[in-house]
């Protein structure tokens, strides 16, 4: 990035051009569609501009890829995405599994968050995958458009990028992909149990606490007010 044949602006829009082709990527694997390298220099170009200009950043920031790279803390959309971390708190198959999802924006500011009590999964990644499924349900009836997913699932993460590997959860995952391409952009991002805390909590106490009953609301849980806001503080420093 220190290329001095590089103009600055040109420096700068380097993480949002990396970023704009992982999009592409996923536009392309899971809508069948690609917009052109021209298009995407110029929505990187311009959404490094508005990110320089409405932060005053006097160095540019870095882009995690996401998939490569598991998220030690909660870290932030860009600007005009929306963050959805989900869990399923699967126990055994006899049992429901508690699923949970949260959203923020790229401040840390919670928007909306709920909770599900999922009927008998088989297994662990059956119990994420119908998580997930129900978290882009709902994130398509709340008219989000570019999504950012995390999860402290390694084999769900991996099933939705490599579905061909997982055949025997074909059936679940073609939903999803099916879901996936009702929006303008879906990425996936690999959390910590650390960074995924707050959404686990919420999961947990489906069980923990007899909380059967789904429900969707604006903003976060009181009782996890504390964690939201040491999160949205972290963001902002």
């Amino acid at each position: 990035m220190g290329d001095d044949n590089l103009s600055l602006l040109q420096r700068r829009a380097i993480p949002w051009l990396l970023w704009t082709i992982w999009k592409n990527r996923n536009t392309i694997l899971y809508a069948d569609t690609q917009i052109t390298l021209i298009t995407q220099l110029q929505q990187a170009n311009e959404e490094a501009r508005l990110w320089h200009e409405l932060n005053d950043a006097k160095q540019s920031i870095e882009v995690d890829g996401g998939l490569g790279n598991e998220h030690k803390r909660w870290e932030p959309p860009l600007s005009g995405f929306r963050k959805c971390n989900i869990h399923a708190n699967w126990r055994n198959a006899k049992l429901h599994s508690g699923a949970a999802f949260i959203t923020r924006d790229y401040s840390g500011n919670v928007l909306h968050h709920a909770r599900e009590a999922l009927t008998f999964s088989p297994n662990r990644l059956t119990a994420e995958l119908r998580c997930l499924e129900w978290a882009l349900r709902n994130m398509k009836d709340l008219a989000y458009q570019d999504i950012v997913i995390g999860s402290d699932s390694h084999d769900l993460i991996d099933a939705v990028m490599q579905p061909l590997k997982w055949p025997r959860f074909r059936i679940l995952l073609q939903k999803i992909k099916s879901l996936c391409a009702t929006f303008s952009s879906v990425a996936f991002e690999t959390e910590s149990i650390g960074s995924n805390k707050i959404v686990r909590e919420i999961a947990k106490s489906v069980l923990r606490d007899g909380m059967f009953q789904s429900y969707l609301a604006l903003g976060g849980p009181a009782w996890l007010h504390h964690l939201i806001n040491r999160e949205a503080i972290l963001v902002s420093s």
